[in-house]
């Protein structure tokens, strides 16, 4: 089996550039990764992959992900659209100080998931940015053990799980979560933290229609804020904070169709200041 490794740019080019500054990153020729890949794409540490706007065909790739990221560091993946449900769109396990930005995701129904950091390895450093997606199969974005952690907006439509889940992740920051019909009818939500997420993870907005739940904070999860939610149209709870600990919700509003619009159980420290159109339950 074929796996793509993209060629670096020569580094006597890299240099004439910008001489004064040592690099460690180079400049991948993705030209050399075809339209339809038949195998991986094999990334390595320290090169930028930039596709400059192209789509990549996933169909032929079922197991692990269209990119593979294992045991690397530095690696940068950019301006390229994933389409074709590939088993994942990028799967990695002990993929350190990655960044991800202006990736899409497009008709990923019958894939497992979207972008996934494993539950086996290290994710921290990781920065993502302008990350899209429609139709992807089980969770958008799913990301385990990031220390250290910058993502930016996230916009996931039609997921079948959570747009966006972190689990056992800590001392980071989320830009805005804009999600539509994810896990419509499930337990997920537009944004969700799990298994020991935090502490000390910041949100600046949830915006959340016809999905499970808008925000969801469960297993052991604690110490993350979210500044402001627009939450409407949820199947079961708008905001669940479930055996959580210093979760707290700054402001918004949420109106849901399912259980109750807000909902905090078990833990402590936890609180919703968003207007909730009445009580929090429990």
């Amino acid at each position: 089996m074929t796996t793509y490794r993209a060629a670096k740019l020569p580094v006597l080019a890299i240099l004439m550039i910008a001489p004064a500054v040592a690099f460690q990153a180079h400049a991948a020729d993705t030209s050399k990764i075809p339209s339809k890949p038949t195998s991986p794409i094999v990334v390595e540490s320290g090169q930028t992959y930039d596709f400059g706007g192209r789509t990549l065909d996933g169909s032929n790739i079922k197991d692990n992900g269209l990119f593979r990221c294992w045991g690397k560091d530095k690696v940068t993946i950019k301006n390229v659209t994933v389409t074709n449900s590939p088993r994942y769109a990028i799967l990695a396990r002990n993929c350190t100080n990655a960044t991800i930005t202006n990736f899409k995701m497009t008709n990923m129904k019958n894939s497992v998931g979207g972008i996934r950091f494993d539950i086996d390895g290290d994710a921290s450093g990781l920065v993502m940015d302008k990350i899209t997606g429609s139709d992807v199969g089980g969770q958008a974005i799913e990301i385990w053990n990031a220390n250290g952690f910058k993502i930016g907006d996230v916009t996931i439509d039609r997921s079948g799980g959570s747009g966006l889940l972190l689990n056992k992740s800590k001392n980071g920051t989320v830009g805005t979560v804009k999600g539509t019909y994810n896990n419509q009818g499930g337990g997920y939500a537009t944004f969700r933290v799990a298994n020991g997420n935090g502490p000390n993870v910041k949100v600046k907005k949830i915006y959340s229609r016809n999905s499970g739940r808008g925000f969801f904070s469960v297993s052991n999860s604690g110490g993350t804020t979210v500044e402001s939610v627009d939450i409407a149209s949820s199947t079961s709870e708008g905001i669940y904070i479930q055996d959580s600990t210093n979760t707290k919700v700054q402001g918004g509003k949420v109106r849901s169709t399912g259980s109750a619009n807000c909902r905090i159980r078990g833990g402590s420290g936890n609180s919703i200041s968003a207007d909730c159109g009445g009580t929090i339950h429990n």
